[in-house]
């Protein structure tokens, strides 16, 4: 940090200071600057307690709630390292999640020395949201002269896995007078590049999750005039699928009766659909996982057939169900009418 001269037009750099050396306690320096004027964190914070002690004989620092109604715990060290703060800062923001509106009011009008009605107004008016969004979710804020990497690191890892982590530096300086001026320098997430930062750990996040399942055996329950429309819809389809599925669909309606893998494999063949068995057999199997997708429930409504290995993934024994076959076959025929017009 430096004072600017103006006088001789020049930067006069300040030394970094220690709160140690400067005998500032963390609790009662630290704390009540932050208490007073939270906006040193970066943001609009309304304080409804102080040094708020927990069951198991732990006091959070500074127990606060944002504009978006979120409660936030607010942790302080007085210098160095800042280390095992996150851990500490996790189980009271645990604790506090369990706090129902009655709790905050409470905690809120004790630290007014008011009652419960005026802390419920004060909390009221500060947020953007309505009083039934209050301690929907919960935040940490972390605050430090310094950051170890190894508290970065772990709070990184935490917000990419949803937990809304910030760290706030706070940093002393002494000029040649010494006069001591604080700088707040909030480090995760960068204001600079908050947007892009909290788009990419949701990102991340979705990447995570496991694939959905893109099997299903659930069938469909559809009425004739809405499993009319989804079928047109499927047989209509632009795809290098559709004319092959038009083709499974021809030998399982040229008879009423079960055909199995090998056999629509066979007549597949027959109808050109592959250059030899192989091809063809793998253009069935492309039929086959068609027929399985969440998507397509209204083809399991009118055909069934026996599945086999660990997912279902291998099947046989096709058949259209009788009470579909007669809708089937007209929407087939349609359809291959369409295309040769």
């Amino acid at each position: 940090m430096y004072r600017v001269d103006l006088q001789n037009k020049r930067l006069v750099p300040l030394d970094v200071a220690k709160f140690a050396d400067l005998e500032l306690m963390e609790r009662f320096d630290i704390e009540e600057w932050v208490e007073k004027t939270p906006e040193v964190l970066g943001e609009e914070l309304l304080v409804i307690s102080k040094e708020l002690l927990l069951p198991f004989r732990r006091r959070i620092d500074l127990l606060a709630i944002d504009k978006q109604a979120n409660l936030v715990v607010i942790e302080l060290k007085r210098d160095e390292s800042g280390s095992d703060i996150e851990w500490q800062a996790i189980k009271y923001v645990s604790y506090c999640s369990n706090f129902v509106q009655d709790d905050i009011f409470a905690i809120f009008a004790n630290y007014l020395e008011s009652d419960s009605d005026d802390a419920q107004l004060q909390i009221e008016e500060f947020i953007d949201l309505e009083l039934d969004d209050l301690n929907q979710s919960q935040r940490m804020i972390l605050v430090s002269k310094e950051f170890h990497p190894d508290v970065l690191s772990a709070v990184l890892w935490l917000r990419e896995y949803g937990v809304d982590i910030k760290c706030v530096r706070l940093r002393p300086y002494l000029d040649s007078h010494g006069e001591l001026f604080i700088t707040p320098n909030v480090i995760i997430p960068l204001p600079e590049a908050k947007d892009y930062v909290e788009r990419k750990e949701i990102k991340q996040k979705e990447m995570r999750r496991p694939p959905r399942s893109s099997f299903s055996l659930e069938k469909g329950d559809f009425d004739i005039i809405e499993l009319e429309r989804r079928l047109r819809k499927t047989l209509q389809r632009r795809s290098d699928l559709t004319p092959r599925l038009i083709s499974f669909f021809q030998i399982l309606l040229s008879e009423d009766r079960t055909f199995d893998r090998e056999e629509v494999k066979e007549k597949l063949f027959e109808k050109g659909v592959g250059l030899d068995t192989g091809q063809t057999g793998r253009y069935l199997s492309n039929i086959s996982q068609f027929l399985t997708k969440p998507s397509t429930p209204h083809l399991r409504q009118i055909v069934e057939f026996d599945t086999g290995g660990s997912r279902g993934e291998t099947k046989d024994n096709y058949r259209v169900l009788a009470e579909y076959r007669e809708l089937l076959s007209r929407l087939v025929d349609e359809v291959t009418q369409s295309a040769e017009t």
